[in-house]
């Protein structure tokens, strides 16, 4: 099972992004209640303090968590400790990322570390944590690896290759490689790693 988390700035087509499963459990976080009206995809969860959102007869009917808006977390972080509560497989959260604050989207890179099964998707980028392990990947786009917080990792089938190389938190390094051959291979010895598929303009 899938939980999916919305959350400000939203994607303008969800499904373009993602596929909707009818498995999937929705999350709406805050103002994206509207963009999922919007966009007529089913919410199952409403989570925030609801400061953002203009129309609050939206929220009836609704399974909400109403947050009071002097808090020490965040709304969707609220929605990911929500999320977590139902055991699922896999999080995915649907934006997210830019947006006029970007001290959101800062911290929401430093959830990977409460919730390491966390995917986050905008119509642009894809972030997800690898752990050890060997892992494939197909893609033309943009490939970062940032060290979370350090990692020795080897990449084979890229245009920059490496081998067992330690990296270390701000290490640049590893921003904006891509995959040369069929796939690219990532061995990450020890440590984790952020990895971000940023999509060509």
């Amino acid at each position: 099972m899938r939980t999916l988390i919305v959350t400000h700035p939203t994607p303008k087509d969800i499904k373009k992004i993602c596929e909707i499963r009818d498995s999937d459990v929705i999350i709406a976080v805050d103002q994206a209640v509207l963009a999922l009206y919007k966009q007529r995809i089913r919410i199952d969860l409403a989570v925030g303090d609801f400061d953002s959102l203009t129309n609050h007869g939206m929220l009836h009917q609704l399974h909400v968590v109403k947050l009071n808006p002097v808090k020490d977390v965040t709304d969707t972080y609220q929605a990911l400790l929500e999320a977590s509560k139902m055991n699922p497989d896999e999080i995915i959260m649907i934006g997210g990322i830019g947006g006029e604050r970007i001290e959101h989207f800062m911290i929401h890179t430093m959830f990977f570390d409460k919730f390491p099964n966390l995917t986050i998707l905008d119509d642009h980028s894809e972030i997800k944590m690898l752990g050890e392990g060997m892992y494939d990947l197909v893609t033309d786009d943009y490939v970062t690896f940032i060290a979370y917080p350090k990692a020795r990792i080897s990449l084979m089938g890229f245009k920059y290759p490496l081998s067992d190389y330690l990296l270390m938190t701000y290490d640049p390094l590893c921003i904006s490689n891509e995959v040369s051959e069929e796939k690219g291979n990532i061995h990450i010895h020890e440590g984790r790693v952020l990895q971000i598929v940023s999509k060509k303009v």
